[in-house]
């Protein structure tokens, strides 16, 4: 199912429990962005998985790319359009170890990098290290496996239907913490979705 217009995703979130949202209309389904076409899907995730080493089972596009409407509580649940990125999950428990002991061990290299870096490496102290994932779209340039990772979300920025979109990655410790975060987030923008409704 695609939301073609704000009110049938407004009465879909009003109806579902953030699992059952979930279950129903983000995982196992082509996303949005592909149409119908499963095999363009598979051919695709398998060109990223072979360029970041994963199993192509562990990648999963989320976000509006999926929907065809932004989840995020600050873009209004606005349309898939040509300026939207491509927003995709990595589930790797290795890539999150090796980020993970990383951003640990290497405290005295934060006294030498840039302040947005800086905020988003303490961002993840305080925050996603505990939720098990890594926002490698804001710490990628530091990590250990950054190099092939850049230059991953590059090619498949040359690769239907993606061309000249950004790719972001984002690596989770495993599928619990992917429904975990995407839960407490759809929670969030449930609750403010039924008080602008109440409202209105």
């Amino acid at each position: 199912m695609s939301f073609d217009t704000r009110a049938s995703l407004v009465a879909t979130l009003m109806k579902l429990t953030p699992s059952e949202f979930l279950e129903e209309h983000m995982y196992d389904r082509v996303p949005f962005v592909f149409g119908q076409d499963r095999k363009a899907y598979v051919t695709w995730k398998r060109i990223l998985a072979t360029k970041i080493e994963v199993d192509p089972a562990c990648i999963l596009i989320v976000g509006s790319a999926a929907l065809g409407r932004s989840l995020s509580p600050t873009k209004n649940l606005e349309a898939f359009d040509q300026s939207s990125d491509i927003d995709v999950a990595v589930i790797s428990a290795y890539h999150f170890t090796v980020g993970w002991r990383y951003l640990r061990s290497n405290s005295t290299r934060r006294l030498s990098i840039d302040h947005r870096t800086l905020n988003a490496w303490n961002e993840h102290v305080k925050h996603y290290i505990y939720s098990g994932t890594i926002a490698t779209d804001k710490l990628l340039g530091i990590l250990p496996f950054g190099t092939p990772w850049h230059a991953a979300k590059a090619a498949m920025k040359t690769v239907p239907p993606t061309i000249a979109r950004d790719v972001n990655l984002r690596v989770y410790t495993d599928f619990e913490a992917l429904r975990a975060y995407q839960i407490n987030s759809l929670a969030s923008l449930q609750r403010e979705v039924v008080s602008k409704e109440a409202n209105a």
